[in-house]
C-alpha cells in the first residue's frame, strides 16, 4: 500500500516480471504542450478527473490470471486494469482517444484527465454535456471533488 497526496492508500504490486515479457505498446501519448496549444483563444475551461482511472478498464477472463498476486488471505486476480503494466497508459489513452475523437476540436484527454474548453459560455455548457454524455455512454465516472468546470483559467 502506498500513500497518495490526499492521505488515502493505493494498492500496488510488483508487475516486473510480467512487464519483462509483455508487448511493448507504442500509443504515443500526448504533448502537454500540444494539447495546451489547441486551448487556443478559450475563455472558458472545466477540467474533469476520472475516479481510479486505470479500474474503469475491464479486463478481458483471459488476461485477469496474468495479474494474479497471492496475500496472507488469498490468491487473488484484477478483473480490471492495474497500476503498474507498462502498456495500462498506453491502453487508456488510446480508449480516452477513441471516445473524445468526435469531441476533439474541444476536448482531449491526457490519460485520465480530461480538458473541455470553449470561448463562449453557451458553447461551453453544450460541450460539456456532450463530453459528460460520452463519458456516461462508454461507462465512466468522474471524480467530482477533482473536476474544475466553467473556469476563467486552470493548471
Amino acid at each position: 500500500m502506498v500513500p497518495k497526496p490526499d492521505g488515502t492508500l493505493r494498492f500496488c504490486n510488483d508487475f516486473r516480471r510480467l512487464n519483462e515479457v509483455s508487448t511493448f505498446d507504442g500509443y504515443p501519448m500526448p504533448r502537454v504542450d500540444e494539447l495546451l496549444d489547441r486551448l487556443g483563444k478559450a475563455r472558458f475551461i472545466s477540467t474533469l478527473d476520472l475516479t481510479k482511472g486505470y479500474w474503469q478498464v475491464p479486463l478481458t477472463r483471459k488476461d485477469r490470471e496474468k495479474t494474479a498476486f497471492s496475500t496472507p488471505s488469498g490468491h487473488w486476480q484484477y478483473r480490471v486494469l492495474p497500476f503498474g503494466l507498462h502498456g495500462a497508459p498506453a491502453t487508456f489513452q488510446r480508449m480516452m482517444d477513441i471516445i473524445l475523437r468526435p469531441h476533439q476540436e474541444y476536448a482531449a484527454a491526457y490519460v485520465d484527465d480530461v480538458v473541455v474548453h470553449s470561448e463562449s459560455w453557451e458553447d461551453h455548457l453544450d460541450r460539456l454535456r456532450r463530453v459528460l454524455s460520452e463519458l456516461r455512454r462508454a461507462g465512466l465516472t468522474a471524480n467530482p471533488r477533482k473536476c474544475h468546470l466553467g473556469l476563467g483559467e486552470a493548471q
